[in-house]
Formats: C-alpha cells, structure tokens, sequence
C-alpha cells in the first residue's frame, strides 16, 4: 500500500527541515529520486517561507502563479527535484534546488535568464526505430532526436544536456570527459564542483585540496568545461542551516511560544498553587477551623 504521508523523524536526511515540530510532513508524489527531491508545500513553508500552514501554501499555489520549471503547478504535492527551477512571477524571485556541502538540499537564488535553462543527465539512450533515438534522463525526462541528428551521435550515457525551458530545446551537450566539470551531489563530497582528471572503469579520479580520489560516474553530474553552464554555490558558499523558515516554527528551545494545550497546563498549574497559598492563609489567620486542624495534624 502507498503511504501519502511521512513522519519529519523519518524523512530522508538530506531534506533540510525541522524535525520536532510537527508530527508529519508533506509527501512527494512519484516520479523522482525520492531523496533527490521534495514537495512543492514544503518547499513554500519550509525552504522559503512564504507561508506558515499548508492550508496558506495551497491559497498560494491555487490563486497565485508556482512555477516548476517554468511550468505552473496545481498540486502541494508536486515533487520539485534536484536542479529544478522554482519560479514566483508575483515576486520576481527564482530559485534551484541545489545540494550543499552538509548533504542537505537548499535553495539557490538564480536571475531571471537563468531560470530559462535546465541540465538533465543522459541515464539511458536507446533507438525507437531506424529514425529516431530516445534519450531518458535522470529528472524523468525523454528527448526522441532523429537519427540524422548531428548530436546524436556524439552523446551517450553520463553526458548532460543544457536545454531551455519551457520549449525544452537542447542548446548544448556536456561531454563527460577527462577535463571536464563534474558536481558531485552524492558520496562524501557532496556540493563540490570538481575536474574530472582520468576515469578507471565506471568511476571518475579526481583532485581535491592535493589529495586524490575515486568516486562512481553515476554520482557526478558533469556540468561544463572551463566553467559550469549554470550558477551553482558550493562548499563554503552553500547554506548549511534553514534561513527563510517561519521565525515561530524555528523556536524549540528556551522562550519558544507555547501551544495551546501547553498554556492551558500552565494556566491549570498556576490555579493550583494560588489555591494552596489561599487555604495556607486561611489556616494562620482562623487555627480552630478545618483548615487549621488539617494544617497542625499535618505537622
């Protein structure tokens, strides 16, 4: 059976979310990495800040234009996923969802030409018929090319594409290649952008701060030649924290507001004690009535 719900305790690390706040989180529908990607409900309370409940992040997405993509979305559910584009036409803002140093997803403030471009990469090529061939890629998307296609030829698994949205036309292939930039957004280096100096079978070598090491091609995403084809923060630059979170949902230690519930307990406790002050009084000023005789056998 599918669940459609998630605890926040037991939500993939890399979600960048406060974990003791409420019970459940927002689920993403299917389709993408499930650690790779979160929903769009999250993304406006949780990442931006643009509403504190679900019911406001919904008035949002129905009323005003979201787009994913360049793309409007209906649904809370909507998974937004790594390398996406978030869009707030209202706002003028635009964002991609990035991974950091701390393995954590994070928002990217991108400008408004940039927000135009998307990088996919090639998980897949395979021919449909003697004219056309289908690239499938790592967000879920398919590109079928003609065989007579200049470009076809020259891409295969690993590649990835630089393509423009929302007309999805493919502007440039990125070889993955010795020399090449490669964003590791998966192993123990995650965030960093990194040249790609030999390959040994399925896995890249690479050079990090005079030390060498070996990682999988399949968690590298190679992003450009000389310099990468889209802005990406990295390492020191990153976000490691929530910064737009809702100032009454980051409180949870001292002075954090109370709930309802927990108000009310203090209230009863405090009803308690004035109480007890009041029948202490009563027993000093009258020390022949109940309360004084319950006092004295008490001692």
């Amino acid at each position: 059976m599918v669940k459609d719900h998630i605890k926040r305790i037991n939500a993939p690390k890399r979600w960048n979310i406060l974990r003791k706040g409420n019970t459940f989180i927002t689920r993403p529908n299917a389709g993408r990495d499930f650690s790779l990607c979160i929903s769009l409900n999250t993304v406006l309370k949780e990442m931006l800040g643009k509403a504190e409940t679900t019911k406001e992040s919904k008035y949002i997405i129905k009323n005003q234009e979201v787009l994913v993509n360049g793309v409007r979305r209906y649904d809370e559910k909507f998974p937004v996923g790594f390398l996406d584009v978030i869009s707030l036409p209202a706002l003028g803002e635009n964002y991609r969802l990035l991974v950091n140093a701390e393995n954590k997803l994070f928002l990217s403030k991108i400008k408004e030409d940039e927000a135009k471009l998307k990088l996919s990469k090639v998980i897949k090529k395979k021919n449909l018929s003697k004219e056309f061939v289908q690239l499938n890629c790592s967000d879920g998307r398919n590109f079928v090319l003609k065989s007579s296609d200049p470009n076809i030829q020259n891409i295969n698994t690993n590649d990835s594409l630089l393509y423009t949205m929302p007309d999805h036309q493919i502007k440039q292939v990125i070889k993955m290649e010795k020399g090449a930039l490669v964003y590791l957004y998966k192993g123990k280096h995650n965030g960093q952008i990194v040249k790609a100096d030999d390959f040994k079978g399925e896995n890249i070598i690479f050079k990090l701060d005079k030390d060498m090491f070996e990682t999988k091609k399949t968690y590298a995403f190679v992003v450009g030649k000389d310099k990468p084809a889209i802005n990406i923060l990295t390492g020191l630059n990153a976000p490691e924290k929530i910064e737009n979170a809702p100032q009454h949902r980051a409180e949870t230690g001292h002075g954090a507001e109370k709930s309802a519930s927990e108000k009310h307990s203090d209230k009863h406790i405090e009803k308690n004690i004035n109480k007890d002050v009041q029948e202490k009084d009563k027993s000093k000023e009258n020390p022949d009535s109940k309360e004084g005789k319950e006092a004295r056998d008490k001692q």
